[in-house]
């Protein structure tokens, strides 16, 4: 049984996963004679407790060696290759809905996250990275003096 949201916001958050579904469901129409590589997105979960900020990636079907975590200035950035996607000779696909190739999937981290302490951790096709609050009041917004 479907959860039928109570709030505007959540309305709008039901409109883009149905949105994101669509897109997803045309993009696998695109290529289907060739069955070429296609740029894919992973569901993401973001969520914060009192003491971290956590970023949870579903990557099924990928290894950890094929898997790039980076941070450039606040953005953590999760590059991978899901699964094989070569197709054996004579096969002819009737449905394809498990996507495969490469990804970059970009997060902004917020401002009051140790970057330095990040931990990351790969079981069962879900990525966790949590960032550990800081504990250091810095001002991220300064004013500039103009000469």
């Amino acid at each position: 049984m479907a959860v039928i949201p109570k709030e505007p916001l959540e309305w709008l958050g039901l409109f883009r996963q149905q949105m994101d579904e669509i897109f997803r469901y045309l993009s696998t129409l695109e290529g289907r004679e060739g069955y070429t590589e296609q740029e894919i997105s992973p569901l993401v979960d973001i969520y914060e407790t009192p003491t971290t900020f956590v970023v949870e990636v579903e990557l099924p079907g990928c290894e950890v060696k094929d898997i790039t975590l980076s941070i450039c200035c606040s953005t953590l950035v999760v590059e991978a290759i899901a699964r094989d996607n070569s197709v054996p000779a004579g096969v002819n696909y009737i449905c394809l809905e498990r996507a495969a190739g490469r990804f970059c999937r970009a997060v902004e981290v917020p401002p009051n996250a140790d970057l330095d302490r990040v931990k990351a951790r790969y079981r069962r096709g879900l990525l966790t990275v949590e960032f550990p609050r800081s504990k250091d009041k810095k001002t991220h917004i300064r004013e500039i003096t103009i000469e």
